[in-house]
């Protein structure tokens, strides 16, 4: 009597086993399909993110690349937005205050040549007066010649009509060092416009350097 019912408990054993068994294994298939699912879901809320931080860092990137593009072929009205305090916001920032001082850079080189296009003017007229004197005071003087010529034999008017003479010479000398003064500030003018565009010229070399590290 004992061995049946040591057998059927054995049996019975054996089929809670079997049970626990088979629950164990449901519990662990639903842990590997929660894991599995989470998983998936993780690499896809990752990739998204990625794909949002890639695009939130290379758009200012690509428009700081445009921007610069255009300030080095020239172009200094590009429409600059600041829309962040990150890296590439201060990058933005950087760009508009060089644009801003390279704008009135060019307004300064604008202006200081268009003084110098006035300047070249008024020395122009200047030197067309002077030649127009000149003309006339060569021919007072031809005048003046004849005249001492013809009244040769009156020693102090030759005096005077010599007087006359050297106060012309001497009036048109002063003449022409003042226009030599404004030939000399001209060129003065012209260095200063160079030494500007030089300058120009190193703040992009510059700036290419910095982009390009």
């Amino acid at each position: 009597l004992a061995s049946p019912r040591l057998d059927a408990l054995t049996e019975f054993q054996g089929k809670l086993t079997q049970e626990g068994l088979g629950r164990v294994d449901a519990s662990v298939s639903s842990v590997l399909t929660l894991t599995t699912a989470l998983l998936v879901a993780g690499v896809v809320v990752a990739l998204v993110l990625a794909v949002s931080i890639i695009r939130s860092v290379t758009r200012p990137i690509q428009q700081a690349v445009s921007i610069a593009d255009h300030i080095a072929n020239g172009d200094l009205t590009q429409r600059i937005v600041v829309s962040s305090r990150d890296e590439t916001g201060q990058l933005l920032a950087a760009m508009q205050k060089m644009q801003n001082a390279l704008s009135n850079l060019v307004n300064s080189v604008r202006q200081d040549a268009e003084g110098v296009a006035t300047a070249s003017a008024q020395i122009a007229q200047g030197n067309t007066d002077l030649s127009s004197r000149t003309e006339q005071q060569a021919s007072a003087l031809e005048e003046t010649s004849a005249s001492m010529e013809e009244m040769g034999s009156t020693a102090s008017q030759n005096a005077d009509n010599a007087r006359q003479a050297s106060q012309l010479a001497a009036s048109a000398s002063s003449v022409a060092v003042q226009g030599g003064e404004v030939v000399n500030q001209v060129v003065q003018t012209m260095r200063d416009i160079n030494d500007r565009v030089r300058y120009v010229h190193t703040v992009e070399e510059e700036l290419h350097r910095l982009l390009a590290e």
